[in-house]
């Protein structure tokens, strides 16, 4: 028994086409597809062919929502597939779909990780404790966490960065107080520093305003 395809039509500008087998709304499917499969009005399908473009039409779709989030900035692999559940996509179509965008280098845990922590160290400096907490929410993996801890607070001690997180805390502030220090001090600990990088970092400081 077969089937006809009796209209392909698009709801809005940008969204995807919805093609219609028998009069009945079928599957959804991007430009692109339509264009690689052939579909058109009046194509037959033979018994199996919708549930195949049914799926085919899925792993697009996931497929061209994973991009369009890594287009507004990188993600991990886990973060990447549960957007895309959340978004309706099965979890097996997600997670392939997702790994394959891995094979081609467009989803990689370790340089996100790196990303991640250069934009930290950069922007609003953070402590070890901190960031290790940051990726562990975003699915990395721990021994990727690990060597990205590593590397960074290799390369920006760890109580640089906490004098660099006090820059604005601690303008002004009188260093002699021990009531302001203890709060500063707080700070740097719930930033993720050590107690022992906050505690030189405010030293440091009140060296300065010392000399």
């Amino acid at each position: 028994m077969t089937s006809k395809i009796t209209a392909i039509e698009r709801a809005r500008a940008g969204s995807p086409l919805t093609v219609y087998v028998d009069g009945v709304k079928a599957f959804t499917v991007s430009e692109e597809m339509v264009v690689r499969l052939g579909l058109e009005v009046g194509l037959e399908l033979a018994g199996d062919d919708v549930r195949c473009l049914e799926d085919e039409g899925e792993r697009g779709r996931a497929r061209d929502a994973a991009l369009r989030l890594l287009a507004v900035r990188a993600r991990s692999r886990h973060e990447l597939i549960d957007r895309l559940v959340r978004k309706g996509f099965g979890t097996a179509v997600a997670t392939a779909e997702v790994d394959a965008l891995g094979d081609s280098g467009l989803v990689d845990d370790g340089a996100f990780a790196r990303l991640w922590a250069d934009e930290r160290t950069r922007l609003r400096p953070v402590g070890p404790f901190r960031l290790r907490r940051e990726l562990a929410a975003k699915g990395v993996p721990g021994d990727i966490i690990e060597e990205t801890l590593e590397a960074t607070y290799e390369a920006h001690p760890e109580a640089e960065l906490a004098r660099c997180a006090l820059a604005r805390r601690a303008a002004g502030a009188d260093l002699e107080d021990r009531r302001t220090r203890a709060r500063l001090h707080a700070f740097l600990v719930r930033r993720g520093f050590s107690h022992e990088a906050a505690a030189e970092a405010l030293n440091e400081l009140r060296t300065e305003d010392d000399e």
